[in-house]
């Protein structure tokens, strides 16, 4: 059994791991497509990406280039965040793995590498990635770049460093490639139209990644005791798989704790307590509830009553979501949490979400979720209308200002703090109260002109 093993640095893979996950990156090389994996906190988005890095063979690619490769790019290593620096990565990495390119490509990229390795200049360090992709183009090869933790990198990157990356995939539309590991879909970055063509390819090629399926997660267990010098029995398997729905992270955690107490088969309900009160597990419980939308928690709180109320009939689409993602799971004509964790922690979560915030189309009110929204002025509530026909897109003040205030007003006499007010009224009715920031209507800051931005489901933390 232990041949049977793939090894790699990070870890151990089975043959057919992910394979459903494996299977759709291959069909996204062969259309050429690039495309983000998303998954929550734990969910092995990091190990998939590298399985396919470490074995691309296994992604069955049927497309038309003569040679593909995968080159993983490290972000963390991004250290000063200058668009030279990333040109120079791009560079590093495709040397590192430079034999797997065809001839006479593995030579050209050791000469440039060796010639800006060192070099600062932006021009010159971009030249050298294009002279390079452009031999990949004229040998009818493709290059597949793997960017992890991609949303978290956008967070904190400067314009210039995706615009980069868009002019990479502008200029080399054949021969490039983009798989992108993100916790949460591009609809959650900042600024995502700066990202122009390419935030559209991530929004449209999305592979969810969240619980293993049944045979991944006992190849999974299997490992983790073999790794201990045990062996689990079937109904310990069977028990593990319940608890935690095969949520990699859960799963990993409580094998560890089966593994170390040794307990002489302790009843369903002993596990299920005992498990519950680990601190490592509430800790990616809770990891993972906080990357969650307040709608997604709403919906997930209600779930044990069969409580599913949307007006939009939205709700359907943020189910498959969320089943995708490992949270719940369908059964029959109606939906349940994934795992005993799970839904134990959701019963004593200390927030609950508060559902999306919504216009009834009929009648103009505002609801939260199932709750009418009441006591709104109605500066307010003409705000919370307009971003809620509105949202997601950055608004600037002068905009929201001319947008919303009644006609006739001289809007050069409204000033900033009157905006604030409003925004702050509307914050008060909709905002959780335990929320260390707002979730549905943040604050844009770093821009010419400051404004606001709405998510009418709540921006994950």
């Amino acid at each position: 059994m232990r041949d049977s093993l793939e090894s790699s640095r990070g870890g151990r893979f089975w043959p057919g791991f992910r394979q459903e996950s494996v299977a759709c990156l291959g069909r996204w090389l062969t259309m050429g497509s690039s495309g983000a994996v998303v998954g929550l906190a734990g969910a092995g988005k990091s190990n998939l990406l590298q399985y396919i890095a470490r074995y691309p063979e296994r992604l069955h690619n049927q497309s038309q280039a003569r040679f593909t490769v995968l080159v993983p790019i490290d972000l963390n290593h991004l250290v000063d965040r200058q668009p030279a620096t990333l040109y120079r990565l791009i560079l590093r990495a495709c040397h590192h793995l430079r034999f797997r390119f065809l001839a006479p490509l593995p030579a050209l990229i050791e000469q440039l590498y060796e010639a800006y390795k060192h070099s600062n200049d932006l021009f010159l360090a971009q030249t050298a990635v294009y002279d390079l992709l452009a031999a990949v183009e004229q040998n009818q090869g493709q290059v597949v770049l793997i960017l992890d933790q991609f949303d978290g990198f956008c967070r904190t990157a400067a314009p210039e460093l995706t615009l980069g990356l868009r002019s990479l995939r502008d200029s080399f539309k054949e021969s490039l490639v983009y798989i992108v590991g993100m916790r949460q879909a591009a609809m959650y970055m900042p600024e995502p139209e700066l990202l122009g063509d390419l935030y559209s390819l991530l929004d449209t090629h999305i592979c969810w990644v969240g619980g293993m399926r049944p045979s991944d997660a006992r190849q999974f267990i299997a490992q983790e005791a073999r790794r201990a010098g045990q062996q689990l029995s079937i109904g310990d398997e069977a028990l593990l798989l319940e608890l935690t729905g095969g949520y990699p992270a859960l799963l990993k955690a409580a094998c560890a704790w089966r593994l170390e107490v040794r307990l002489e088969r302790p009843s369903a309900s002993q596990w299920r307590y005992l498990l519950g009160q680990h601190p490592t597990i509430r800790s990616r419980l809770s990891s993972i509830w906080q990357g969650l939308t307040q709608e997604e928690q709403w919906l997930l709180a209600n779930l044990p009553d069969d409580s599913q109320p949307n007006e939009t009939g939205s709700s359907t689409a943020v189910l498959a979501s969320l089943g995708y993602r490992g949270m719940c799971q369908q059964v029959g004509a109606g939906w349940q949490i994934n795992g005993g964790l799970l839904h134990d922690f959701v019963q004593t979560a200390v927030q609950r979400g508060l559902g999306r915030i919504w216009q009834d189309g009929r009648t103009g009110a505002m609801f939260q979720g199932s709750q009418r929204l009441v006591g709104l002025r109605p500066l307010e509530e003409a705000l919370l209308a307009y971003l809620v026909q509105h949202p997601y897109k950055p608004h600037t003040k002068s905009a929201l200002i001319r947008q919303v205030w009644p006609e006739g007003t001289q809007i050069e006499g409204v000033t900033d703090d009157s905006l604030y007010q409003a925004v702050r009224g509307v914050r008060q009715k909709i905002e959780p109260e335990t929320a260390v920031a707002p979730v549905y209507l943040l604050t844009k800051r770093g821009v010419d002109e400051g404004g606001y931005q709405f998510f009418p489901e709540g921006n994950p933390a």
